[in-house]
């Protein structure tokens, strides 16, 4: 190989981007067919805190569990929020307390105490390999 070569291979190397992963989410113990679920991917807690997902995208909802699944993930810290829009009206609707009256979850089915789950509660690792993980929906 001789130097433009060996220098154009190493070019190409710089700038080929890291493999990318995917994220399988399956949200589990979904009560019945009506409406759509909505799913955000968070990567990072200002992208959590600010609400601007990395990724976000809307499913019909189906009995039992449905799986998203999200490509192109690169190496990082994410979390994911989800809920059920039973009545299709685009938006979780809550009670005069404000608490939620159709279903929602998080991942690593963090817990709600006096408001949503802190990122730490909700976050999980992608690294070198694809990533399957699951949350049971609350009611």
């Amino acid at each position: 190989m001789n130097l433009l070569q060996l220098s154009t291979f190493a070019l190409t190397l710089a700038i080929v981007p890291v493999s990318a992963q995917t994220v399988q989410f399956d949200i589990q113990s979904i009560k019945h067919n009506d409406g759509k679920l909505y799913i955000q991917l968070y990567k990072g807690k200002q992208s959590y805190k600010s609400d601007s997902p990395y990724s976000a995208t809307i499913v019909k909802a189906k009995e039992g569990t449905v799986s998203v699944v999200f490509n192109g993930i690169e190496a990082g810290d994410y979390a994911i929020r989800y809920f059920h829009d039973e009545n299709n009206n685009g938006s979780m609707d809550t009670n005069l307390f404000g608490l939620p009256v159709e279903g929602y979850g998080f991942s690593n089915n963090a817990i709600v105490k006096f408001g949503p789950p802190n990122y730490e509660q909700m976050s999980f690792k992608v690294a070198q390999q694809p990533v399957k993980t699951h949350s049971t929906i609350n009611y």
